[in-house]
């Protein structure tokens, strides 16, 4: 299968329809494809879309893989949020709550570095190789104090907005193949009545012969 962002209005819906032991969502191109979604199972939209959270809306600045969710750059921020923390000593609003979060996040982010580093820092020198380096900032990015994680937006995208999508392959046959394999089928078929009318001929045993039974299986199945 193949991951792709397209837009929802290139999407032709389809119910109902079965591909390859797959309900598919619709088509793109002709090809059929399912939506993937965010572990709310809500369409996952593609990274830089513009999203609704109850934070405030900003654009999607990557996936949460451990989750399944969205990490998304709030750049406007709800002035009716509010947060109200277990003791009741202290309220926030959406942008100390998105920081607080970050905050917390980043701890944990720490500490996968930390076990990362651990693992593949050089004996003999300590450090990690640039190769590592760059796989440990890409794998284990830190939060930035605007950045929070969430299932999906909380208002529907738009018809513009990009979505990744699931391509199902579609194994139908080709014309060509449609063709190839009917010859094959009547070629058999003819193989087979004239076996059993030369056996009757013969009054001899019934049986198919091995060789016309043995392109049988290979064709159909035993």
């Amino acid at each position: 299968m193949t991951i792709k962002h397209v837009t929802l209005n290139s999407i032709t819906p389809a119910q109902a329809t079965i591909v390859n032991g797959v309900e598919i969502d619709g088509y793109v191109d002709g090809q059929p494809m399912q939506f993937v979604r965010t572990a709310g199972n809500r369409v996952k939209p593609a990274i830089g879309t513009t999203v609704h959270t109850p934070y405030g809306t900003g654009t999607v600045a990557r996936y949460w893989s451990d989750s399944n969710r969205i990490v998304v750059a709030v750049d406007s921020f709800n002035p009716d949020f509010e947060f109200i923390n277990a003791d009741e000593s202290d309220i926030y609003d959406a942008e100390e709550y998105v920081s607080r979060a970050a905050r917390s996040m980043n701890i944990g982010v720490e500490s996968n570095r930390e076990t990362f580093m651990r693992l593949y820092k050089s004996e003999i020198t300590g450090t990690l190789s640039k190769t590592n380096a760059a796989k440990l900032l890409a794998t284990f990015p830190l939060f930035d104090t605007n950045e929070v994680v969430v299932n999906g937006s909380t208002k529907p995208l738009q018809p513009t907005d990009m979505v990744v999508a699931r391509i199902i392959a579609d194994n139908r046959e080709t014309p060509a193949e449609r063709k190839a394999r009917i010859k094959r089928e009547r070629a058999l078929a003819t193989k087979l009545a004239n076996a059993m009318l030369s056996t009757r001929a013969d009054d001899s045993d019934e049986a198919v012969p091995a060789d016309v039974l043995a392109e049988m299986n290979e064709i159909y199945g035993d």
